[in-house]
């Protein structure tokens, strides 16, 4: 009788732990207990919990939960650019820009459709290429190898987060040119490798591929066969003026090329001069070099054509570059005195001064002073939009933030939940009904000012 009593409690207890296995999302409360489960219900008061540890599912009081943590996918679309609008609540907003007046702005997206944001809640639109991903994530870490013991990484809200020098590694199937994107984010000295074209997962020193070093503003890119640099290193100063960058790679393998790109600009380019000692493989590596914790999210893979828009400044031989400490001085000087009022800036760093009058099949027309000019979205970086006086949206009670795995968020009160949907308002479009699925993070209670600690102690 009794070894029946224990093989139960063992078959339970074996149960349990693969449904909490299977499990991923999290709902916090505010004295930062936490419970795995899934969520049953959503009202404008209370949600429903169901969990493998609670004997039935259970109803909890809104103002008592901090924030749901939830599996969240990556809208899949074939359009070429993103269009992010900073609204001047401090929301960011991605999607395809479909039109643009003197009143509204319009945005497709995969995860509500058509919004239409007033004119006057738009701080500002970024246009940005969007290339066909291979990948993109990271979505969890079972299907990584991580090196370490404990392991050196973790997974939290659609990021990894380093907490000890390792790796964490995965074959992508790496096109022979490619591009890697990921933003990073660091406290202390920011000290990270990135592996590429690596056929050795386990090692955090593959011998085969391309190693991209980060140690703090500085840069450096070597063989991992030859164990040789490539040329001097090179210096990105917004690596070490904050603590957080969107940070690209781009590597032929068959050209031995490799280019660095820190929030847009190109600060680094290296040529293998042993390329045929060199024979890639298709894996992919993020490799802490000290202990200093790096948050790693927003990665996508895609092909790359082996074009370089714009080259850095050359270094000096045999060191980096001597920045002229005047320079900001200057540039400041050049940019007053050119005239910024409705002059928008194209992605190879022309700019062109007029008004958009039209956007058709990702086509932008724009209104100059000599004639219409047609320009695909694709070649935009930003779009100048006709002053205004600007407003701020109204908060309303049952306010929720909601986070995108892209790191944007948008403010909304909640007024229904299904399965799949949630619906909510807000002054700055309206009434829209949003795919559960696109969000990997709800917070609650947002204006509560007592509760900002204790997000930001777990924000990674």
């Amino acid at each position: 009788m009794k070894l029946n009593f224990t093989i139960t409690c063992l078959v339970y207890g074996l149960l349990v732990l693969r449904s909490l296995a299977e499990v991923k999302s999290t709902v916090r409360f505010i004295n930062n207990d936490q419970l795995s489960g899934q969520l049953e219900s959503l009202s404008l008061d209370r949600l429903v919990w169901k969990s493998p540890i609670l004997e039935a599912p259970t109803s909890f009081f809104l103002n008592s939960v901090l924030d749901l943590s939830l599996p969240a996918e990556y809208g899949m679309h074939q359009a070429t650019h993103e269009a992010l609008l900073t609204l001047t609540n401090g929301d960011t907003i991605s999607g395809q820009l479909v039109s643009v007046s003197d009143e509204v702005i319009e945005l497709e997206t995969w995860f509500a459709g058509t919004l239409k944001f007033r004119r006057v809640m738009v701080k500002s639109v970024v246009i940005n290429e969007r290339p066909v991903y291979l990948y993109q994530g990271p979505k969890g870490i079972e299907d990584w190898t991580v090196t370490g013991n404990p392991p050196a990484w973790s997974y939290q809200n659609a990021a990894f987060i380093s907490n000890a020098v390792g790796s964490v590694a995965k074959d992508m199937n790496l096109p022979d040119a490619c591009s890697i994107t990921f933003d990073a984010a660091w406290r202390g000295s920011f000290g990270l490798k990135l592996i590429l074209f690596s056929d050795d997962l386990d090692s955090d020193n593959p011998s085969n591929g391309y190693e991209v070093s980060f140690q703090q503003k500085a840069i450096f890119a070597r063989s991992c066969k030859t164990g040789a640099t490539l040329g001097p290193g090179a210096i990105a100063p917004a690596l070490q003026e904050n603590e957080k960058a969107r940070i690209e790679v781009r590597s032929n393998s068959k050209e031995g090329t490799v280019v660095v790109l820190v929030n847009g600009e190109v600060v680094g380019a290296w040529k293998d001069p042993e390329l045929g000692q060199n024979k890639p493989g298709r894996g992919v590596h993020f490799a802490t070099i000290n202990a200093s914790p790096v948050r790693i999210s927003q990665v996508g893979v895609a092909a790359w054509d082996g074009v370089i828009a714009k080259m850095p400044e050359p270094q000096p031989p045999g060191g980096f570059r001597q920045f002229d400490f005047h320079e900001d001085e200057q540039l400041a000087t050049q940019e007053a005195a050119e005239p910024k009022e409705n002059r928008m800036i194209l992605r190879n760093g022309d700019s062109i001064a007029g008004e958009v009058v039209g956007i058709n099949a990702d086509i932008m027309t724009i209104k100059t002073k000599f004639r219409d000019v047609k320009v695909p979205l694709e070649m935009m970086k930003s779009v100048a939009l006709k002053p205004v006086d600007l407003e701020r949206c109204k908060r309303e009670n049952g306010d929720v933030r909601a986070w995108f795995p892209d790191g944007s968020s948008i403010v909304f009160r909640l007024e229904a939940f299904n399965e799949n949907t949630l619906t909510g308002y807000s002054q700055n479009f309206g009434t829209a009904e949003f795919k559960m699925a696109a969000f990997n993070r709800i917070e609650f209670n947002i204006y509560d000012r007592k509760l900002d600690d204790l997000r930001v102690m777990n924000k990674w």
